[in-house]
């Protein structure tokens, strides 16, 4: 049953079919996830058939029109380094801004992506939140994408201007890391040992004195990144942001997967970074435009 073409008060009413509880002040994006859950118990399971392999090359690039949920059963088990993906957040009237089912949405990243890849996502709230708490067990912190200028204009006396995103993280073990670091004033730090001992935080440790000439910082969880002038697409996020997590999070040469590619931002940092690259997308618009902006970059 397709649940994002039904009014809140058509979704209410399966809600209360179903005896479902604490549906009743939600809103609609809140509730497909409930009904999609129970979906499940109710519909026959369709009868499996054979299914395509996508292959996956060293530095390949594979541009599919379809489905997410399909597509990713064509891919191999823990074949894939990285996710990076712009799901859906189920909140503008955009028709293909519709949530996708967390449940089958884990199933298909559980099984695809490495023990030790990363699986990045980004999010705006209150999507964020049902995104987390759809996979407690394996998110671990959320970084923060701070915008040049601001949107939600339209809500402007009602609330503070939105100036960020979100950018959650999840693995099941430690992944590559590459610490993305900055540079500013050179600087000297001299902690005592009497001041580390007030620092009971993460237990005893010796005093330190650290000099750094070339003023080399460490990265934060807020990343700045200028939002893209003439987009095309609504949602589309910077290439420069999306190399920065590409970079922190796997190496030249591995898998990247983006389900929900838009026009390809993802992989065309895949493409300047020397990543293979998996891109999905449902609208046949926007998969012409990322054919056509990918096969352009050298």
């Amino acid at each position: 049953m397709d649940y994002a073409t039904k009014s809140l008060k058509e979704l209410k009413a399966i809600c209360k079919e179903r005896k479902i509880k604490g549906y009743t002040k939600m809103k609609s994006i809140e509730i497909i996830p409930l009904l999609t859950d129970t979906t499940e118990m109710i519909e026959q399971v369709e009868p499996t058939t054979p299914i395509e392999t996508i292959v996956i090359v060293p530095l390949s690039f594979n541009l599919i029109h379809g489905d997410c949920l399909i597509e990713m059963k064509k891919i191999k088990n823990q074949s894939i380094d990285m996710i990076l993906c712009d799901l859906p957040y189920g909140m503008t009237k955009n028709v293909w801004d519709v949530v996708i089912p967390f449940d089958k949405l884990w199933e298909e990243y559980n099984r695809i992506i490495k023990d030790n890849g990363a699986v990045v996502l980004f999010g705006s709230q209150p999507f964020t939140s049902l995104m987390i708490t759809s996979n407690l067990k394996h998110f671990r912190y959320c970084l923060v994408w701070e915008k040049n200028k601001f949107s939600d204009f339209l809500n402007a006396k009602r609330k503070p201007m939105k100036t960020n995103e979100d950018i959650a993280i999840f693995y099941k073990k430690q992944p590559t890391y590459n610490p993305q670091y900055w540079y500013s004033t050179p600087y000297t730090r001299w902690n005592t040992q009497s001041a580390v001992d007030k620092q009971t935080n993460y237990g005893n440790h010796k005093e330190n004195h650290v000099v750094s000439v070339d003023g080399k910082r460490l990265p934060t969880t807020v990343l700045k990144f200028n939002r893209i002038e003439r987009p095309k697409h609504p949602t589309q996020k910077p290439v420069d942001l999306l190399e920065w997590l590409i970079k922190t999070y796997s190496n030249p040469g591995e898998m990247v997967l983006d389900n929900c590619m838009g026009v390809g931002s993802t992989g065309i940092a895949c493409k300047n970074l020397k990543r293979s690259f998996i891109g999905i997308e449902l609208d046949k618009k926007y998969f012409d435009i990322a054919n056509e902006l990918i096969n352009v970059v050298s």
